[in-house]
């Protein structure tokens, strides 16, 4: 399981992460610009890669007619000219991953 710092309000945090591992999160639809009350909370998210420049999500969400749609978004983006640290994405905020609440 790689270990990996996640670049997150000025601090580094080290993240354990692997394909497949649970993470839950606020996503912001229209980035850092996405208004008041339009954030929509993801409980249950996939790690699709846990290595490479960008790090995907994957998780099923209610599209039009209530109907199951999957949904993908990038989660981490590897900072650069740094191969082990990465930054948020801007369409994601408050992520949790599973290793920190002992699942």
């Amino acid at each position: 399981m790689p270990v990996i710092k996640v670049f997150e309000d000025n601090i580094l945090h080290p993240v354990e992460v692997r394909k497949g591992q649970d993470v839950s999160f606020v996503f912001l639809s229209s980035g850092r610009q996405t208004a008041q009350g339009r954030e929509r909370p993801v409980y249950h998210a996939t790690l699709d890669n846990d290595r490479g420049r960008v790090i995907n999500v994957t998780w099923q969400d209610k599209g039009m007619f209530n109907r199951l749609v999957t949904e993908h978004a990038p989660f981490l983006r590897r900072m650069f000219g740094q191969p082990d640290v990465y930054r948020l994405d801007d369409c994601i905020a408050a992520p949790r991953f599973a290793s920190e609440e002992g699942a």
